[in-house]
């Protein structure tokens, strides 16, 4: 299985380096990592990669996607060919296997749709949205299978707090999704703006229709989203092509069952995830899989949470071991947190970005965006004006601030205490005998050896502190086994 993940890293890198798109296939890279997908592949693995390949057909794709799904409106345009050809042949594993997770879930949505009064098209945006998976979590703060955002959770019934999150729960962000998708078309009366609406929120439609001067469809206002979500609409579009014409392209389904068969219990007193995986001897992934709506790791006092089949019997053999595993981790994580909190400080260090300009930014933006100036810009970037093209990289230096080990005080070193590696210090009485005429800094090297901080090391040469050593290497605290440093001599 190893072999065949790395074939198709391999092409998923290859493709991204000419096409600028890795960053937008993180869906489907989350569905293949999950506990389920990973133990299909183990027993599928050796069939991966074969049959035959045949190239997508994106000729006539805007038609053949009015065919495919006559619903909703749709739009073709090169990036929708873009990610047909994607997921049609490099990717084409990563689809397989979406599309078996799909026909899982498919009649559960199908029924929910239809129920709402909703076009069954719409059966496809969970695949565009978190590729099936309801383990799903992006940056900005959606998730589950259909990425519903905190305060869309909350409106339609689903409990949220610090240690559950049913957007999580299949079933019940189904029954969300579709109560919320009914709402939007009914304040929107269009299908492309309620589905933009849904993927991306209300309020970024209302400025993307600022941006392109109120445009209403599909294809004229998906580019002035905010990257993260444009994605999402051809995405779906890509989907739906390639989901209708699976059998003629050679991508048969892989079929994954997304869910175990599980046993239910219900938690008698908060109990942690680890601790349960750690005594029953089951892998973490798998005890998480088993309980997606559980976001903290804790099963609450009170709250249902479940165990692989059968395995009801052997937890409850084991609960006092659970609880004393529990206890062992807290304390280690206690003294963890203790030392941590001791040894770091924090501190504001400056570090240099890269910023890819886009249409319609100027210096003044990105400068404002930043917190620095526009004069600054133009001196790291040595620009003679004002005047940036889209696509151009800067050099932006910002401030950030983090948590670094202190320099600690020098205390005086022993006498029987000497230097190690390839220097040897001058001794107190063979500085008297040399003549006091200024003379030039020498630097020795020295390799950092497991476990030494430049505290450690100054302490080797008298004379040296951490904070000579950090300029003289113009590093900060954070050193590395086997890192060469040079020692100047005092």
């Amino acid at each position: 299985m190893r072999r065949v993940l790395h074939t198709l890293s391999t092409a998923l890198g290859l493709y991204a380096a000419c096409t600028g798109v890795a960053q937008v296939t993180w869906r489907t890279d989350s569905l293949m990592s999950t506990w389920a997908v990973q133990q299909r592949l183990a027993e599928v693995g050796g069939t991966l990669g074969r049959g035959v390949v045949r190239a997508v057909d994106t000729d006539d794709l805007y038609t053949d996607l009015k065919r495919e799904a006559p619903g909703i409106p749709v739009f073709a345009d090169s990036n929708v060919v873009l990610y047909a050809d994607l997921y049609g042949e490099p990717l084409r594993e990563q689809f397989r296997v979406l599309l078996g997770v799909s026909q899982v879930y498919f009649p559960m949505i199908e029924k929910e749709l239809a129920l709402q009064g909703l076009p069954p098209e719409l059966k496809y945006l969970p695949m565009a949205l978190s590729a099936m998976n309801t383990q799903a979590a992006a940056a900005n703060g959606r998730g589950g299978l259909w990425m519903l955002t905190y305060p869309v959770a909350l409106r339609y019934g689903l409990t949220m707090t610090g240690h559950v999150d049913e957007r999580h729960d299949d079933v019940k962000s189904t029954m969300a999704a579709g109560r919320y998708l009914k709402a939007l078309h009914a304040r929107y009366r269009d299908w492309g703006l309620a589905i933009m609406a849904f993927a991306c929120g209300p309020a970024n439609v209302t400025r993307a229709q600022q941006r392109s001067g109120g445009a209403t469809d599909y294809r004229s206002l998906y580019p002035h989203f905010t990257e993260g979500e444009a994605e999402v609409l051809p995405l779906l579009m890509a989907f739906i092509h390639l989901s209708a014409n699976a059998g003629a392209l050679g991508l048969e389904p892989i079929e994954v069952m997304p869910w175990e068969v599980a046993d239910t219990l219900t938690a008698t007193r908060p109990m942690q995830l680890k601790a349960l995986a750690q005594v029953m001897q089951l892998p973490l992934a798998r005890v998480q899989a088993l309980n997606p709506t559980l976001c903290s790791g804790e099963v609450p006092t009170g709250h249902p949470f479940h165990v692989p089949r059968l395995m009801a019997p052997r937890y409850a053999t084991l609960t006092d071991s659970i609880q004393r595993v529990e206890e062992a981790l807290a304390q280690a994580t206690a003294a963890a947190s203790q030392e941590g909190t001791e040894q770091l400080v924090s501190v504001v260090v400056e570090k240099s970005i890269r910023y890819k300009v886009r249409s319609g930014d100027n210096l003044g933006s990105i400068a404002a965006k930043h917190h620095v100036t526009v004069r600054q810009i133009r001196s790291w970037n040595n620009l003679r004006s004002d005047r940036i093209n889209a696509g151009r990289t800067l050099i932006i230096k910002v401030k950030k601030r983090e948590l670094v080990k202190p320099t600690e005080p020098e205390p005086q070193l022993p006498e029987d205490e000497g230097p190690v590696n390839s220097t040897t210090p001058t001794t107190t009485e063979e500085r008297a005998v040399k003549p006091a005429a200024p003379k030039p800094v020498a630097a020795t090297s020295y390799t950092v050896q497991r476990g030494d901080t430049l505290y450690r090391i100054a302490k080797r040469f008298p004379g040296l502190t951490a904070q000579t050593i950090m300029e003289a290497n113009g590093i900060s605290t954070a050193i590395r086994p086997g890192q060469k440093l040079k020692i100047p001599r005092p």
